[in-house]
């Protein structure tokens, strides 16, 4: 039988080795700031993206050359911006 020094060591040694194990990246930490990043790029993508497209239709419609699409392109990667702002900073505590 063990004695209660050897079974010390032995839940020290435990200790130490989980204490080592959760030190390293865990993988559910490389997934989450894979989230954070998809969570900033596609808003500001898709709003801008969209904000151009809208503009281009709104600029062939009306004739007036760029304007509708500088104007549409600037609010939608503004919108898209703020709201990877506001999920960066939900993420962040």
């Amino acid at each position: 039988m063990a004695s209660a020094r050897q079974l010390k060591h032995t839940r020290e040694r435990t200790q130490r080795d989980i204490e080592r194990f959760q030190r390293r990246s865990p993988p559910a930490q490389f997934w989450q700031r894979l989230s954070v990043i998809g969570s900033v790029g596609w808003p500001i993508v898709l709003l801008s993206t969209g904000g151009a497209l809208l503009g281009r239709q709104l600029d062939l419609r009306w004739g007036s050359g760029i304007h509708a699409t500088l104007a549409l392109l600037t609010l939608g990667s503004v919108l898209g911006s703020l709201m990877a702002f506001r999920s960066v900073w939900k993420e962040g505590g």
